[in-house]
């Protein structure tokens, strides 16, 4: 017992001397004002499940996509390939997008099948993150699915002429370099940034990516602001074809982008290849005062794709095609509130509309297979989504608050293939949103909310219902995935050495997505709403300075998602016979129950820090019916840096100890046979990454 006294002396000490100490210091997170929301307000204010990755955690974890960063934030989990999808609170569906996508609260849909670009959003670009896991009013259908708003970097006010330069170079003969100018003269802002990466791939995944922005602005007044932004990025990368590994691979081919087809058969599997080019242009407004506030955005964005699948080079010539792709988007969105007060009730009203105009096309040629029929390749899609909310954000004196609000919105799509197929369809919700809140100190928030919200299908579900549906699965039988949420949060932002934000919450899911077959003769008939499923979980984010030479954070994650109803077709063990199974109570696979990230840092001399992470990832099932599961991971990330005036020089290393990770896929449960192994298929993911970089700033 004595042993265990003397530490909790010293933490105890620790802990007060920093609250002792003066408080002036870098603005904590929860001090910060997020806009993803329908009103500006603090973190600590908003009674919803908010995280914040600012531009300097960006830096220092060396992150080369935003994805490496939405990893350590609670609730999230990657779910990607190749770093190019998550999903919060286990929402994502198969074979489509996850959570809202904004660049500048700027809607970014690509594609037919909506998964997520975040790979196109160098990261010098960006101020910070927002990732809201509640279910919001403000950004319309998806937004059941959470939203990361992606904020860029503008001039600051309070520099004329700003400069910033980076290079680095780690492994797999990976380097990064940007330069940057930015600030503000008279009534101007502007903000230049240009970026290059590119890396071999630890599977020799090639990546090259050029990109450029510019914001420039002109200050009406200290309160209004006209802005127009611009940004143009190229990326060109080569891939690992999807979920062909196996055990045997893994064993001999585990960091290979060829590799023979079995230990039999040595004819190679090859590699995709895709060439993308995002442009886009938005023009920008923005006014706060004392009493009203106005958020606007005009934009276009055009989207173009060159996919070469060339996995079957070797093994079937005459099955590699070429997909060309082409997007253009046009969003709109406006919204403004104005605070009013009446006694000792301030009262916030607030409006927005959205719309969204999207025109996708794709032709599909076979090189080696001219007279294949391409019919229900090549097709247009032409989408709209009109949205209108109405909020109200209630303060009874100084402790008690209120926010309810709705939201409207109508989404209609359109697709013609060459076969001929025409699916013209059209979908109505409403959403809403409920939250009290209680104030148990300016520095400490409890709130509870109550909030429906909805996903609306990808153009590409409703393709395949059209194209190989029948009566099991048509178009018009297609609805918005519906869910109703309940949280409980809690915010305290107590001192230098101890913060912490929880949030326990509960959701109901109707009409959730998933395959569907013909009983008849087992055929895939796409995706269906095919039933229900609940969710309930708790994320903790903890941080503080305890002394001048010590830091620490803990972000962690309880998530338990099931079925409530529902059918899916898997293989029966040990026979491996087809079989339609009941999926009530079986836990939505591929989403772990338990995760967290544990960081420190140490000050030891003035402008050394050194940093390190252990990220933990629990167990998960692989397969719908819970019975092949993926082994916990555990993965540690070291940063050491060093600021010298205007100059700083870091060293990383992500994955120190080579963990091998890789994402598992056999939803079905197959088997290699009757009485046999587990038929899985693996996509590796990073291994160990080190890297060495300087950078100068005036």
């Amino acid at each position: 017992m004595k042993r265990c006294i003397v530490p909790i002396l010293l933490v105890f000490f620790l802990v007060s001397n920093a609250i002792a100490q003066d408080e002036k210091t870098d603005v904590h997170k929860l001090d910060q004002i997020v806009v993803t929301a329908t009103t500006q307000s603090k973190m600590l204010d908003t009674p919803a499940s908010i995280s914040i990755i600012t531009a300097e955690e960006l830096e220092e974890t060396g992150a080369k996509d935003i994805v490496e960063a939405l990893r350590k934030i609670p609730g999230v989990d990657d779910t990607s390939s190749k770093n190019s999808a998550i999903t919060i609170r286990g929402t994502r569906s198969s074979m489509a997008g996850g959570p809202v996508i904004l660049i500048d609260g700027v809607p970014q849909k690509i594609g037919d099948y909506r998964y997520d670009e975040f790979s196109f959003i160098p990261v010098f670009q960006i101020e910070r993150i927002e990732v809201l896991r509640s279910a919001g009013i403000a950004y319309g259908p998806g937004a059941a699915r959470g939203v990361i708003n992606v904020i860029t970097k503008k001039g600051r006010k309070d520099k004329p002429l700003s400069f910033d330069g980076s290079l680095s170079y780690g492994s797999w003969n990976t380097h990064d370099e940007y330069v940057g100018l930015s600030g503000r003269s008279d009534q101007w802002d502007y903000f230049l940034n240009a970026s290059n990466y590119s890396t071999d791939g630890y599977e020799d995944e090639e990546t090259d990516r050029v990109s450029g922005l510019l914001k420039l602005g002109f200050n009406v007044s200290d309160q209004t602001r006209i802005g127009i932004r611009g940004n143009i990025i190229q990326k060109d990368s080569k891939s690992v074809y999807g979920f062909v590994k196996k055990d045997w691979h893994l064993e001999h081919y585990r960091e290979d982008i060829h590799f023979p087809v079995s230990e039999t058969d040595p004819t190679m599997w090859w590699h995709t290849e895709k060439d993308q080019d995002d442009t886009n242009v938005a023009l920008e407004l923005s006014h706060r005062s004392e009493k009203t506030f106005i958020n606007s955005a005009l934009s276009w964005t055009g989207y173009e794709e060159d996919f070469k699948d060339l996995h079957y080079l070797y093994v079937k010539p005459k099955n590699v095609y070429h997909d060309d792709k082409e997007q253009d988007a046009y969003t709109f969105t406006f919204s403004g509130g104005y605070n009013a007060e009446f006694g000792g009730i301030c009262y916030t009203p607030s409006f927005g509309i959205t719309f969204e105009d999207l025109a996708f096309d794709q032709t599909r040629i076979y090189p080696n297979n001219p007279d294949k029929n391409t019919a229900k390749y090549n097709f247009e899609i032409d989408e709209t989504h009109y949205g209108m909310f109405w909020d109200n954000d209630f303060l009874f004196g100084d402790h008690w608050g209120m926010r309810i609000g709705g939201r409207w919105d109508k989404a209609e799509i359109k697709l013609r293939d060459k076969v001929p197929t025409e699916v013209d369809q059209d979908d109505s919700m409403f959403s809403w949103l409920v939250a009290p809140s209680y104030h148990l100190s300016k520095r400490a928030n409890i709130y509870a909310s109550a909030g429906r919200n909805y996903w609306f299908p990808t153009p590409r579900y409703y393709a395949w219902a059209a194209e190989k549906g029948g009566e099991l699965n048509r178009p018009e039988d297609l609805k918005p995935e519906e869910s109703m949420t309940y949280e409980l949060g809690y915010k305290h932002l107590i001192s230098k050495a101890f913060n912490i934000r929880m949030t326990t919450y509960f959701t109901d899911y109707k009409d959730k997505f998933s395959s569907i077959y013909d009983h008849s003769n087992n055929k895939s008939l796409g995706q269906k709403n095919v039933g229900e499923a609940e969710a309930k979980g708790i994320e903790l984010e903890i941080d503080g300075r305890v002394s001048s030479f010590f830091g620490y954070r803990f972000a962690g994650t309880y998530q338990n998602i099931e079925w409530k109803s529902g059918e899916m077709r898997v293989y029966e063990h040990p026979s491996n016979d087809r079989v339609f199974k009941d999926l009530e109570g079986y836990d939505i696979y591929g989403i772990p129950e338990y995760s967290g990230v544990f960081g420190f840092d140490l000050y030891p001399l003035d402008g050394l820090k050194c940093s390190a992470d252990i990220n933990y990832t629990g167990k998960k099932y692989v397969d719908y019916t819970n019975t092949i599961e993926y082994d916990a991971k555990t993965t540690v990330d070291v940063n050491i840096s060093y600021r010298m005036k205007n100059w700083k020089f870091w060293f990383l290393g992500k994955n120190i100890f080579d963990e091998e990770v890789e994402r598992v896929s056999n939803s079905t449960g197959k088997l290699t046979g009757a009485d046999g192994e587990y038929d899985n298929a693996y996509y590796i993911q990073d291994g160990a990454y080190f890297e060495a970089g300087v950078s100068y700033h005036f």
